[in-house]
């Protein structure tokens, strides 16, 4: 399968997981507050920080629209989402701080556009990847736009069927752009919905490389979702999950992103080859738990092998292995042996 390669990390099957820092609303389209999370992203040995490009004016047609999500303190909250998303829109000038910001600091800066116009503007500020949300894979206008540019390209599906994955592959297949990651996601509490086979499906299915989007603050799952190979993981990242605006309460802090990016990177390696290779540690314990064949009892020069004068003991060192046990039984021993002394090839 085919590896891509985002700024200066190429991201495949066997290569170090592409962990990114998603701050599109946590940032609260505020420039100071980006930077500490740039920094924080840093900090924690993170890949990326994406943002979101959004224009809820292009987006909205009714704009009284509600959206509910709960605090940090279990508070459910009702807001105008047109209102609540333009507070995160900014300025050409502000992206352009920011991305010269995370240059500086060594790290990779993308986003999730949300309107057309906003990719020229990532073109602009020359970002070197796409990525497309869960909600847009129907969004054909968007979708061939990117998918043009042949850059590397992220798309969420949680809520796409296989029919409109399969639809929105043939735009990219029509524009020859094929550096693509299929990011499994969801919107759910019930584990029975989760599905994180799906990554490997994803991969298995449509022969690209796939990764994993993380939807809340807990660990547990993604963790889990490690069994199926993902190259790409996303977790939300905020400086404080007590401040009330939306996400926050649902994205780690700075030292909890720290030790989960840490976690992720240890627990990966535990996936190991498709193979049968045992570790050293156990081949060191294996010349202690493995039992070899030693005499019974003493044993005179001329006696016949049997079921009374050999046994199998540990530790595995000096001896005929304990599997050739059932060979040994009726051959004689060509010198005296002392009981618990290893059988060796010469001595039979």
């Amino acid at each position: 399968m085919k590896d891509i390669t985002i700024g200066n990390k190429t991201i495949g099957i066997g290569k170090d997981i592409f962990i990114s820092a998603e701050v599109g609303t946590t940032c609260n389209g505020d420039v100071e507050t980006a930077k500490k999370l740039i920094d924080a992203a840093v900090e924690a040995g993170m890949d990326a920080v994406k943002f979101q490009m959004l224009n809820p004016d292009d987006k909205y047609s009714d704009k009284t629209l509600t959206y509910t999500y709960t605090r940090y303190n279990g508070e459910s909250v009702t807001e105008n989402i047109y209102e609540m998303l333009k507070q995160y829109v900014m300025t050409k000038e502000q992206w352009a701080e920011l991305k010269a910001y995370a240059d500086k600091k060594g790290i990779i800066m993308f986003a999730t556009p949300d309107h057309v116009a906003a990719v020229d503007l990532m073109e602009s500020l020359n970002m070197p990847a796409y990525k497309i949300a869960t909600w847009d894979v129907t969004f054909y206008p968007l979708v061939r736009k990117i998918a043009k540019l042949r850059k590397p390209t992220i798309l969420d599906f949680g809520a796409s069927t296989q029919e409109e994955i399969a639809a929105i592959l043939g735009i990219f297949k029509e524009e020859q752009s094929d550096q693509l990651i299929l990011v499994h996601c969801y919107h759910t509490k019930n584990y029975e919905e989760m599905n994180l086979r799906t990554i490997e499906f994803l991969r298995e299915t449509f022969g690209y490389l796939s990764g994993f989007s993380a939807s809340d603050e807990h660990n547990e799952i993604d963790y889990m979702s490690l069994a199926y190979d993902p190259v790409y993981i996303e977790k939300r990242l905020t400086i404080n999950r007590k401040d009330p605006r939306h996400h926050h309460s649902r994205a780690l802090e700075p030292e909890e992103m720290k030790a989960y990016v840490k976690k992720i990177r240890e627990l990966s390696k535990a996936g190991g080859e498709y193979r049968v290779q045992p570790s050293a540690g156990d081949l060191k314990e294996k010349q202690v738990f493995f039992r070899r064949i030693v005499a019974k009892r003493d044993m005179s020069a001329g006696e016949t092998l049997t079921e009374e004068n050999i046994a199998c003991r540990r530790p595995f060192s000096g001896g005929i292995d304990a599997s050739q046990y059932p060979l040994l039984l009726g051959r004689k021993i060509q010198r005296d042996v002392k009981e618990n002394e290893p059988i060796t090839q010469d001595m039979v």
